[in-house]
């Protein structure tokens, strides 16, 4: 799992070669990436049947590790939608087939920190982790924003705000990273936190307009 987010991993298995494409190839990638597209469009409904069919497609390759990796793909999206996730499949697999890039994935995302190997993790992952150990908020927004992929930036968005001290200016770079995209689902978790944040502090006033917009999003 060295790219930016386990998703790209199945370019790869799908890159052109000389032999056509195995069905399960081309069916577990084409389903997962509507499983990723809906979930961030917030379309529950046509969410879980597409994370199905791309789990039963890599189911018939009898490799451990891709699943684990589809597992790990929506861990991290509900990571970057502020949202908890269950893990017993994965870590039921990691059982059976322990993968060290995996697990340093799997630790970030659950903000084990500490149980993290710096050089299993994406580059722009692992310069994150001295920052989360001394939680230096202002150098760490700093980092996330230079994340060139939007959706691992979000990633790195949830995580920090899930686990460690938090202000509005993360708050509003994963915002601006969902809204730029259209992504409705982590947008609005990332909006309802701001108001939040803005309530604890009593700025009263500033809650007020986030939730306004809120309600002017919903309809």
């Amino acid at each position: 799992m060295r790219n930016l987010f386990v998703i790209t991993l199945f370019m790869f298995i799908c890159a052109c070669s000389s032999q056509p494409i195995p069905q399960w190839k081309d069916t577990s990638s084409r389903q997962l990436e509507n499983y990723k597209v809906n979930f961030l469009a917030d379309k529950e409904d046509a969410t879980e049947p597409h994370f199905a069919q791309a789990k039963k497609a890599i189911s018939s390759n009898n490799d451990l590790n891709l699943l684990a990796t589809i597992y790990l793909n929506k861990y991290a999206l509900h990571t970057a939608a502020l949202e908890d996730f269950y893990d017993g499949e994965f870590l039921r697999i990691d059982k059976l087939q322990p993968n060290a890039a995996n697990r340093a994935y799997y630790h970030l995302l659950k903000g084990n920190f500490g149980q993290i190997e710096p050089d299993k993790l994406p580059a722009n992952y692992s310069k994150l982790l001295p920052l989360m150990a001394d939680k230096n908020l202002s150098a760490a927004t700093r980092e996330i924003a230079a994340i060139s992929d939007p959706l691992s930036r979000l990633v790195a968005c949830g995580v920090w705000i899930k686990y460690l001290p938090y202000d509005e200016n993360i708050l509003q770079l994963a915002i601006d990273t969902a809204a730029q995209y259209g992504w409705r689902r982590p947008l609005w978790a990332y909006l309802t936190h701001l108001k939040k944040f803005y309530s604890e502090r009593l700025e009263t006033s500033k809650a007020e307009n986030i939730r306004e917009r809120l309600e002017l999003l919903k309809k």
